[in-house]
């Protein structure tokens, strides 16, 4: 008797785009319903208009070492051998140890892990019951100064030790930007990935070949309309998206109230 086990898929199309896009792949699970049984297995990346762009497709057992080594394996085998890539998850302990594996392809420097800012102020939330708590950690997280940074966790550790306690427990550069080194290119979440699971919505209940024809179908429309999309703003003598513009114009207005100043260094070199 032969038992279903594993189904892993990308389309061409993605695997080609996906070298122009930034090197983050996000990555996350959801439970499949109805009578077949398992969890989808997703993977995304962002591309230049800091939109979704979809990746890589499975369906698996469940959640565990073994089935996110195997995809983490086959994302490696079929769709991308770029060094210095960085992998955004939650703290799954089956994904914290796949990646850790030498074998499957994504430790340092190939590739770099980092957590999802959200899930981390989910547990905090959960460990502490306060949502002050959360939206001050999430604060935290995003700030790119270390004197910001240093403030926003004394207000956490003023107001709350064990909520202090708990962040302490995870290394600054798996959440924290000013720790990054870039490596997230300002992506904190997996988010793009839960956005995506959106564009499949549907899919879940669906039979195995259904379930791939369907994200077919789907991959192909989204990638229609940013065509379209990019297609109308060129027309329009757009040089940028909308996201890169909007970032542009704002760094552009603060930049109005910096000042910089010249100095000379003098090096003098004496025997």
């Amino acid at each position: 008797m032969e038992v279903f086990e594993r189904v892993f898929w990308a389309f061409g199309p993605c695997i080609d785009g996906f070298k122009h896009c930034m090197p983050v792949i996000c990555i996350d699970g959801t439970h499949l319903y109805g009578k077949y049984k398992g969890t989808l297995l997703v993977a995304t990346s962002v591309n230049a208009s800091f939109q979704v762009f979809p990746l890589a497709f499975a369906v698996v057992e469940g959640e565990n070492t073994s089935s996110w080594s195997w995809f983490l394996g086959c994302i490696r085998d079929r769709v991308t051998q770029r060094d210095g890539l960085c992998v955004i998850s939650d703290r799954h302990p089956g994904i914290i140890a796949a990646i850790n594996d030498p074998n499957v392809g994504f430790t340092e420097p190939r590739a770099y892990h980092r957590f999802c800012v959200r899930h981390i102020a989910s547990n905090l939330n959960t460990h502490v019951r306060s949502n002050d708590m959360r939206d001050m950690f999430k604060a935290a997280a995003y700030q790119r100064q270390e004197r910001k940074l240093q403030v926003d966790l004394c207000f956490i550790g003023e107001a709350c030790t064990k909520a202090m306690e708990y962040i302490a427990q995870v290394l600054f550069t798996m959440w924290s930007l000013f720790h990054d080194n870039g490596r997230r290119y300002g992506i904190c979440t997996t988010n793009f990935s839960k956005t995506f699971n959106n564009v499949l919505k549907g899919a879940r209940f669906l039979p195995i070949m259904s379930l791939v024809e369907l994200t077919f179908h789907r991959v192909n429309k989204y990638f229609t309309l940013r065509r379209e999309s990019s297609e109308a703003r060129s027309d329009q003598g757009l040089p940028y998206p909308t996201k890169v513009t909007a970032i542009l114009e704002k760094n552009t207005a603060k930049a109005r109230y910096h000042r910089v100043d010249a100095y000379i260094v003098v090096c003098i070199f004496t025997k």
